[in-house]
């Protein structure tokens, strides 16, 4: 089966830090973690490393892994960083052959701090992949395929959404897409545009506060579909806590509240037969029209969150894509997603389909939840 990634490509450049001091600041019940670094301070790093990323090329390299013919689309510039990215995507038996590589820009870079809690923050240069080129796109190669997965369109690159997908409808070609910031907000439009013709909607829980927003400034009725009352016990559980968080305790976003529920009946009426929103370590919902299924996140201990929604997103399609039903990808999803977490980067820690078969048993078959939409 024919798999083409479009999206980004980056060298990420993590930058290793154990010494780092925290701030934590409470709003309206939400707790927010701020990394701290005195003015003026030299700071001593433990460890540099130097890896390949992007939305497109993580993705491609998991459905490769787990079997797929796989092509990817980005662009990138004919630099060293570029150069990197066309190495190890041909070491992992992806068709590089649709890069686009320019001299205009650079190659877009990462810079990723991470600290001892395995969060990290990162500074990104979207570069080249900003600055895709309708006339640079792959048409051939996005009619050939059996299945389209797109990751996060940056700045110009987003305005290419409506078009790419357009393509795939008029081909018969399955679309799923994990959008980026550019699309959420400055592209909200073209993204509505768009997903008539998407199959599979992927966003984590602060992508759907930030659509959510964009789509109530945009038009009135949104606000009275998604918009509920804060609830009761938004302070009252631990967001790490194996229980579905978001079925009982609304989304806060600035002065708005909204129910996971609602937004998962309107982000449905757009057009996608089903809508994910990962939670970070609370777990993932994934819905239909009829059904909310949750599974919590495994425990275990980070050691860096780049590339965990890359490699869920692109798990979960590759599952169903295999054949397993949706509670079957949601687990394969989250195993490989947690596979991904132990170690540093965001391609190190993902897994083939026998390993993840091999891993299966060491998920507890009593941690699915279904629920009515």
């Amino acid at each position: 089966m024919k798999i083409l990634t479009i999206g980004g490509a980056t060298q990420d450049t993590f930058l290793t830090y154990t010494g780092s001091d925290y701030l934590t600041i409470t709003k309206k019940g939400i707790a927010s973690s701020y990394l701290l670094f005195e003015s003026g301070e030299k700071v001593e790093i433990d460890n540099i490393q130097e890896l390949t990323g992007g939305g497109a090329t993580n993705s491609a390299v998991s459905f490769s892994r787990l079997g797929f013919d796989v092509s990817c689309f980005s662009s990138i510039s004919q630099d060293p960083a570029g150069n990197k990215i066309i190495e190890k995507l041909k070491a992992e038996n992806v068709n590089t052959s649709y890069l686009h590589t320019t001299t205009k820009h650079r190659t877009g870079t990462s810079y990723i701090i991470n600290s001892n809690l395995g969060e990290r923050t990162i500074f990104a240069f979207r570069g080249a992949n900003g600055h895709m080129q309708k006339d640079k796109l792959p048409i051939d190669a996005l009619t050939d395929a059996d299945y389209l997965y797109i990751t996060s369109l940056s700045n110009e690159s987003s305005q290419l959404l409506p078009l790419i997908v357009s393509q795939a409808k008029k081909h018969n070609v399955p679309v799923a897409i994990n959008p980026g910031t550019s699309q959420l907000t400055k592209e909200t439009h073209s993204l509505k545009t768009a997903l008539k013709d998407i199959d599979i909607l992927i966003l984590n829980s602060y992508e759907a506060k930030i659509f959510m927003f964009a789509l109530i400034e945009s038009d009135e009725n949104y606000k009275r579909s998604l918009e509920s009352s804060p609830g009761l016990r938004s302070c009252e559980v631990s967001i790490t806590e194996e229980k579905p968080y978001l079925i009982d305790n609304p989304i806060p976003y600035e002065d708005l509240y909204f129910s996971i529920r609602k937004f998962f009946k309107e982000a449905l009426k757009m057009g996608p037969k089903i809508v994910v929103i990962t939670n970070g370590c609370n777990g993932v919902y994934v819905a239909t029209k009829e059904k909310i299924y949750f599974h919590p996140s495994m425990k275990l201990s980070i050691v860096d969150s780049v590339g965990a929604g890359d490699s869920f997103g692109s798990c979960f399609v590759a599952s169903l894509l295999l054949g397993y039903p949706i509670e079957q990808a949601l687990k394969n999803g989250i195993i490989n997603s947690a596979s991904v977490l132990s170690y540093l980067g965001a391609k190190q820690g993902l897994l083939s389909h026998e390993q993840l078969k091999s891993k299966i048993d060491s998920i507890d078959k009593t941690l699915l939840q279904v629920f009515p939409l």
